[in-house]
């Protein structure tokens, strides 16, 4: 049978200087970004130009790129380029999944020994969950996740968490999930917005085989001062051994832990979601 041959209306060399411009301009940008600090924080094309031995045109090309984006600001009056907004969003970001991290790890580890389940740490992107740190059962069959793992914020307990706090503030989660096909979007709304309203009431969320088919989870928010959930702290496992009754058994102290690792957090969790021990 003949082959098909794959056709491309590139030729290769200039498909090898396109990928080797574009690694070329992403690596003088980190550059550019990186002569900006607490010494030196802002600067005229000229002064980066000089420093990086890159022309002018160059430097102001990629300073136009990252201004559009929100990644450096410009003083027309100074004609100085300093870090933008992006960068502080994106900073805090990364130092709050750190922060976490090291905030829920031993908390983790006393609900890895209670439990022997996997014990996951998740926040929020977007549309979706995220993991970031991770403790696997002890069990030959367990629940298997893994940081970076994403899954949809409506179908997962973690991500119902956080959702939840959202409700309790009065923020606009439906914009965050997608009505099922199958479903009136009034009918879903009003259903899934009364389980929010509950998750909230109670302290922690649920989800039996939602995602994975054969596991079930539990998650509370890990909220500070003002409400906000910054991460969900979840327990799961195969719903054969992490059924309705285990769940209920293990509520109490995931409610505590996830407690526990906000105070470490320097955060305090609101009356409404601190939920009731059973």
């Amino acid at each position: 049978m003949p082959q098909r041959v794959k056709l491309c209306c590139i030729p290769c060399n200039a498909q090898r200087r396109v990928t080797t411009s574009t690694h070329q301009s992403l690596q003088r940008a980190i550059a550019i970004l990186r002569e900006f600090s607490e010494r030196d924080p802002a600067l005229t094309v000229s002064e980066i130009s000089r420093r990086l031995g890159l022309h002018k045109s160059t430097v102001s090309r990629i300073l136009g790129t990252l201004l559009e984006e929100g990644v450096v600001w410009h003083n027309p009056e100074t004609g100085r380029y300093s870090l933008g907004m992006a960068i502080v969003e994106m900073s805090g970001v990364a130092l709050g999944q750190i922060d976490v991290r090291a905030a829920a790890i031993p908390h983790m580890g006393g609900l890895a020994a209670e439990t022997s389940e996997t014990i996951t740490v998740a926040v929020r992107r977007r549309r979706e969950t995220v993991t970031v740190v991770h403790l696997p059962s002890t069990h030959s069959i367990r629940h298997v996740m893994w940081i970076g793992r994403r899954l949809p914020l409506r179908t997962t307990a973690a991500g119902k968490a956080l959702l939840a706090s959202m409700h309790a503030r009065g923020e606009d989660w439906r914009a965050l999930v997608g009505v099922p096909e199958d479903d009136r979007p009034t009918d879903w709304e009003t259903t899934f917005e009364a389980e929010l309203a509950s998750i909230a009431n109670r302290g922690y969320a649920e989800d039996s085989d939602e995602v994975d088919i054969g596991t079930a989870a539990i998650a509370a928010p890990v909220v500070d001062h003002t409400g906000e959930a910054v991460a969900a702290l979840s327990i799961s496992g195969p719903s054969t051994r992490f059924g309705p009754k285990a769940r209920d058994t293990t509520a109490p102290l995931l409610i505590e832990a996830a407690n526990a690792v906000a105070a470490d957090l320097g955060m305090q969790r609101p009356a409404e979601l601190a939920g009731r021990r059973r």
